[in-house]
């Protein structure tokens, strides 16, 4: 199968170059006639022991040509699809597209990935050069010799190391409840995506930046909410004692405010707090015989908890 018309220079003179790309001219002249006429339009072409696979791809106004060995076709039509969900992914290079092929080259690293998970396509003896580098080990084991082709990137390395740190930062934002460090960790993944120029990526992080920021700013909210009605709670309850001890007080209403407040603790990052104040509510409610002489103390330090919700973040 051929990529990229650089490497595939390399394996004929200038005259046949040009006349490839005559021909594949012609037939993106023909596919715009048969399209201006039929919703079908060029579909496959077969040229000797080669076909070509014309495929339209109308979210973004183009065709995607293959050309490749007849006896490969199976395997081509395999993964045509995963390349049209890349090329999908990456709609704005094509939206914003202004002539320089270059900023096609990031595409280069997740082609190959596919290719690499698709050995069968690579045949031994043809060699893509500069963009596609193949490398034949013979591996000795129980089934006996065999080659196994190896595909590699320029900057395969790099490419690797970014991304396998997106993934452990992906599966660290997934694990992680707290808020402001989800952001943070979104900002690293963010750093990377644009090292690697990954703009579906990079609008992608700015929607769920957006998100957490909302959700963030939604919990101060309700935290504050929560504080406020617990410490009203507790004001009512000893107002209405008629002259119980404040042991002897009923404070289910301040309970289920303050374990609320201690629960929004969690989101953000705060889970010392969330545990000593759920501590708390669980006097508030059961009041232990050892915490009698306490009781006073542990309602004034509820009393004494700060409204400004930001001293609760480290």
């Amino acid at each position: 199968m051929l990529f990229w018309e650089k490497s595939f220079e390399d394996q004929i003179e200038p005259f046949q170059t040009e006349m490839l790309s005559s021909f594949l001219s012609a037939i993106n002249h023909n596919i715009k006639e048969m399209i201006a006429n039929s919703s079908k339009g060029i579909k496959n072409i077969e040229m000797g022991n080669l076909i070509v696979i014309v495929t339209d791809i109308k979210s973004l106004g183009v065709e995607m040509v293959t050309i490749s060995d007849s006896d490969n076709e199976k395997n081509i039509r395999k993964i045509i699809p995963e390349f049209i969900k890349i090329l999908n992914e990456n709609a704005s290079l094509f939206k914003d597209f202004d002539g320089n092929m270059s900023v096609f080259e990031i595409l280069d690293f997740k082609i190959l990935q596919i290719i690499e998970k698709n050995k069968k396509i690579l045949k031994k003896g043809k060699v893509l050069k500069e963009k596609l580098e193949i490398k034949e080990k013979r591996l000795t084991g129980q089934e006996g010799n065999k080659f196994v082709h190896e595909v590699r990137h320029p900057h395969y390395d790099k490419y690797t190391k970014f991304d396998e740190e997106r993934k452990f930062l992906e599966d660290r934002l997934k694990e992680t409840a707290a808020l402001p460090k989800k952001i943070e960790i979104l900002n690293s993944i963010d750093q990377i995506d644009h090292k690697l120029k990954e703009k579906p990526n990079i609008e992608k992080n700015k929607q769920r930046r957006k998100k957490f920021q909302v959700e963030l700013q939604s919990t101060k909210e309700r935290m504050k909410y929560f504080l406020e009605q617990t410490k009203q709670a507790i004001n009512r309850s000893i107002q209405h004692s008629k002259g119980k001890l404040i042991y002897e007080t009923d404070f289910k209403d301040a309970y289920l405010n303050l374990y609320s407040f201690s629960s929004k603790l969690k989101f953000i990052g705060r889970d010392d707090l969330c545990t000593e104040y759920r501590e708390f509510a669980k006097i508030l409610i059961e009041k232990p015989e050892d915490q009698e002489h306490n009781f006073s103390n542990v309602i004034k330090k509820i009393l004494d908890l700060s409204e400004d919700m930001e001293s609760y973040f480290k």
